[in-house]
């Protein structure tokens, strides 16, 4: 069946609906008697085999889960402040936008299911089938080819099943593709509101801080209670606090389902605190950068106990990007009608995700050649080309002699998913470890065959080299070893998070992804037009792979953070959502590409990654929005809670301050 006779066909069903009252924004969904999403039954939902209750006491509402966490007396801390601060936050419905729309192919043969699906989690989705069709694993194939982007919109199930079902119908395969408007009905990043409170010291020193946080999933959970548990954990920011305290809830409504997006919760609460961090030292009369100096934790300090240690220099990062953008010096005299300032922000998450168990295989043929196995998706990133990298390094082979061998569920290694800047460090040091296995097996059999100890040989140029002027290709060791041109030699390695009932998620985190931003804008005070005249963007990577693809990912994630800074927002009326296309909802263009980008990579081997390395590519989105909030505030005097900051907001908040 093409497309034209599916659409005739579905022209000749007639459905007649029962219209209820919908809750389309939190305001509605959390006011007394609003009408429920789902029954009381409904659950809070499941992600990577983990499960989010929704408590008893929610039962009647339209809450679906809750997170808190406190450390030391928030009461006592405001008690002790000379000065207490509370601002309330919003954060827009924003859609990822792949280039990609989801698409999946399914084919049903006996009892068996093979898919080819565009997914960040091949595994995980085998393991969801196989829970709804109730079939064994091995019955079920994902094969991933590359993926036309992400940014978190593939993870979990979305319709994949669907496409199963049809297929088990028809008995032929089946391909459902989405169109740019389904994709937008498929999945959102989590509107949000924060409200923050923080207690500070009359010279400046951060006491306290208290959040409340609701996180507006949409008619259903997918990654909602994770993405809330996230927001809650890193809403107090990289700042000493001996006093913290924090709400979050997961909120139903009657739209889109949000899920994960690039950040997992994190910009909607870095937009909240870096702002409210400028407020308060102009309140105060401090300037930002000094009042953040004072207050950011040490390398080695904890940011909450059982958690990693913080790994990298705040301070120093601060300091560098605050130099870059020119912070210390008056900005140009911009034209009539235009005012021009600075702003800065830093954020940090823990990345690498909470819980993360990987494996990879590196295999030598007969010939010499080399085939990576590994389960990271390619979805834009460069994964493929960066643990290619570890693999030709370790190898001591030109990167061009490592292939990647196509993911398949059936024959690569188990990876529980693509996600949370993790690819480099994880499955990176997976990959290590199985070239370090491979590495051992040669140089072991190379010491066999030459009359040598091991310890005496070296790989280099695809061949072994010994102290002595020995020389074996990769070659002639398998052939040696096999007797003919046959057999092959297989490295394998794993890596699995620890898990600490002393960490306040459960299991400390893998590294803490960190990021400064800087930012200069020129505000047209007659139609309130934003321009960015300079960003800097400072990220913190331990040991960049390949620096170019770093660069890359750091400036891809600025981009996208402009877009819901000036410009992207889903937007509902009268229960409909009036803007699914890209006509209505605008993203970022080279028009948007500051005047002035730069990307600086800071390298100090500070990671746990094969090499130092650590994760990037969700960091670089971290500071924009607040940065550029603080730059407009220094140009106009006009602060705003509610992004994005388009021309209509800035000029009638510019209008409301001259009268």
């Amino acid at each position: 069946m093409d497309e034209a006779t599916a659409e005739r066909a579905l022209s000749l069903i007639d459905v007649d609906y029962e219209e209820l009252p919908p809750v389309t924004s939190l305001d509605e969904a959390l006011a007394a008697g609003a009408p429920l999403v789902h029954d009381a039954a409904a659950s809070g939902g499941e992600l990577m085999g983990q499960r989010y209750e929704t408590p008893k006491e929610f039962s009647g509402s339209n809450l679906c889960y809750r997170f808190s966490y406190a450390k030391g007396d928030v009461d006592a801390g405001f008690d002790k402040a000379d000065h207490v601060f509370e601002d309330a936050f919003t954060f827009p419905r924003v859609q990822h936008f792949s280039m990609e729309p989801h698409a999946t192919v399914a084919s049903v043969d006996g009892d068996h299911i093979t898919l080819w699906a565009a997914t960040q989690e091949p595994f995980t989705l085998r393991e969801h089938l196989a829970e709804i069709f109730r079939m064994p694993l091995n019955k079920i194939r994902v094969i991933v080819p590359y993926v036309g982007g992400g940014y978190g919109g593939k993870l979990a199930v979305k319709t994949e099943p669907l496409a199963v079902a049809l297929s088990s119908k028809a008995k032929r395969p089946v391909r459902l593709a989405h169109t740019i408007e389904e994709s937008f009905r498929t999945v959102t990043r989590h509107p949000a509101r924060v409200t923050i409170k923080t207690g500070v010291t009359k010279d400046g020193k951060l006491v306290a801080r208290q959040c409340l946080i609701h996180m507006e999933t949409g008619a259903y959970a997918d990654a909602g209670p994770r993405v809330t548990q996230k927001a809650g954990y890193r809403c107090f920011g990289p700042y000493r606090l001996p006093h913290m305290k924090v709400d979050a809830y997961t909120v139903y409504t009657n739209t889109v389902p949000a899920g994960a997006y690039r950040g997992f919760g994190t910009l909607q609460v870095t937009w909240a605190y870096e702002s409210q961090m400028d407020i308060i030292a102009e309140r105060l009369g401090i300037d930002p950068l000094e009042f953040r100096v004072k207050n950011l934790l040490e390398k080695g300090e904890l940011y909450t106990p059982g958690d990693t240690p913080v790994d990298c220099d705040l301070k120093a990062g601060l300091l560098r990007v605050a130099k870059e953008i020119g912070w210390s010096v008056k900005s140009k005299a911009p034209g009539p009608g235009k005012s021009s300032g600075k702003g800065l922000a830093v954020c940090m998450k823990d990345g690498g995700g909470t819980y993360k168990v990987s494996s990879a295989a590196v295999k030598m043929n007969a010939d010499g050649s080399v085939v990576l196995l590994t389960g990271t998706v390619e979805v834009g990133q460069g994964a493929r080309t960066a643990l290619s990298q570890i693999v030709a390094e370790e190898l001591g082979i030109p990167y061009a002699a490592v292939t990647v061998a196509q993911l398949d569920t059936d024959v690569t290694p188990y990876d529980v998913n693509t996600n949370a800047s993790s690819s480099t460090v994880v499955m990176g040091l997976s990959v290590q470890r199985a070239a370090q296995d491979l590495k051992g097996q040669l140089l072991r059999h190379a010491a066999s065959i030459l009359k040598t100890e091991s310890e005496r040989l070296r790989l280099a140029a695809g061949q072994i080299a010994g102290d002595q002027g020995q020389i074996l290709s990769f070659a002639e060791l398998m052939h040696k070893v096999f007797l003919s041109r046959s057999g092959e030699m297989i490295g394998r390695g794993a890596y699995q998070s620890i898990k600490s009932p002393e960490a306040a998620l459960g299991s400390p985190t893998n590294f803490w992804e960190i990021s400064w931003g800087g930012a200069e804008v020129e505000v047209d005070r007659d139609t309130g037009e934003i321009k960015l005249l300079k960003y800097v963007s400072l990220a913190d990577v331990g040991k960049a792979i390949h620096p170019v693809l770093c660069e890359g990912q750091d400036e891809g994630g600025v981009m996208n953070a402009i877009g819901h800074t000036l410009l992207e927002e889903m937007v509902y009326k009268d229960g409909q959502l009036l803007n699914p296309n890209l006509v209505d909802y605008r993203v970022p263009t080279f028009e948007h590409v500051p005047h002035e980008f730069e990307t600086v990579l800071v390298e100090s081997q500070n990671g746990p990654g094969p090499f130092g390395a650590k994760g990037t590519g969700e960091g670089g989105l971290l500071p924009v929005a607040s940065a550029i909030a603080n730059a407009l505030y220094r140009a106009t005097g006009l602060r705003l809670y509610e992004l994005p900051l388009t021309p209509e907001k800035v000029w009638r908040g510019l209008r409301k301050g001259e009268k």
